[in-house]
């Protein structure tokens, strides 16, 4: 018996919380992190809105893509950050965070790590884990 493939996976509204970046260069970003990925991994976000502050955790969504690599370096943003992220997954285990570029998988990995505790199961380290995540659901 073959196993079933997964259908669209649709999310109504989502949150891309990145560093800041020029408004032409953060369309760019957006379909280079989070679109086409998610196309490859039959995920489709219905609204996503874009915030380069923590406010971004405050906002209503479905699911969060994070990436603040590129302002990571040389300060601590990224692992206090992470902590938040971590926290809030938490406290809202109905949402899904994921990590969208090499710099905030390793972060949270190691953020997770130093927080002490299992990396909340609505934490993704990539938007292929999800997808991944998904199919297996999907059985």
């Amino acid at each position: 018996m073959s196993k079933r493939e997964r259908d669209l996976t649709t999310f109504d509204k989502g949150i891309y919380w990145h560093d800041y970046v020029e408004k032409d260069d953060e369309k760019l970003d957006l379909k280079i992190q989070v679109t086409t990925p998610c196309d490859e991994a039959k995920i489709y976000v219905k609204k996503i809105e874009c915030f380069d502050l923590p406010q971004a955790l405050e906002e209503d969504f479905e699911i969060l893509f994070f990436d603040w690599g590129g302002m990571s370096l040389g300060n601590s943003c990224m692992q206090h950050f992470c902590h938040q992220i971590i926290n809030h997954a938490i406290d809202h285990s109905s949402r899904f965070y994921v990590m969208v570029s090499a710099f905030t998988k390793e972060a949270m990995e190691e953020a997770v790590v130093e927080f002490g505790k299992d990396k909340p199961f609505n934490i993704f380290l990539s938007i292929e884990d999800l997808g991944l995540w998904l199919d297996k659901y999907n059985d």
